[in-house]
């Protein structure tokens, strides 16, 4: 039996709506939704996860974020980038075995009138041992809009944040380390 969720109509934006407003009201639909999502897609991100390796995870954030994406783009509400964030500037962190990370990524929010609101800042809790959400993913907000804003108030909260690299980088200092295959020798 599918588990029944509520449906996008259901989610009705907080008015006023400032950040810390949608924040709240974002943040409670992943607690009531994010366990019910791994039930009922657990074979297919099971299967992804197999197939493509923590990609799986960005699959699991899409069927989550679905209805919050709807329902702030239909109050007339933008994301930039889109929710839940820019994996190439997210940060990740975590236990030594990789059994417990977490990756902290953001998108700023602009209201109906286009005016900057805030910046949505989502937490994503994940093992790189085997598909599993170690503990609920979360939401809160913060007032800055402006990248070295957002990034140095994350680093004054966590520790963690500071000390990470954004993926983009990380990634290029892996690469280039990464020795390069021989020369063959064609005589």
């Amino acid at each position: 039996m599918t588990q029944e969720f509520p449906t996008q109509a259901a989610l009705v934006i907080p008015t006023p709506a400032d950040i810390h407003t949608l924040a709240a009201w974002a943040d409670a639909h992943l607690e009531s939704r994010w366990q019910g999502i791994l039930t009922e897609y657990r074979a297919k991100l099971d299967t992804a996860y197999a197939k493509a390796g923590d990609m799986a995870y960005g699959t699991y954030q899409q069927l989550l974020f679905r209805p919050i994406k709807q329902a702030l783009r239909e109050a007339g509400f933008g994301t930039q980038p889109a929710l839940p964030g820019d994996f190439g500037r997210s940060r990740e962190w975590g236990n030594a075995d990789e059994t417990h990370q977490e990756r902290w990524m953001w998108s700023v929010v602009t209201g109906p009138d286009g005016t900057p609101l805030g910046t949505l800042v989502h937490i994503v809790p994940h093992d790189h041992s085997q598909f599993r959400i170690p503990q609920r993913p979360s939401i809160f907000g913060l007032t800055q809009t402006d990248l070295p804003d957002i990034e140095a108030a994350l680093s004054e909260l966590s520790p963690h944040f500071a000390a990470a690299q954004p993926f983009d980088e990380w990634y290029a200092e892996y690469l280039a380390g990464q020795e390069k295959p021989p020369k063959v020798n064609k005589n």
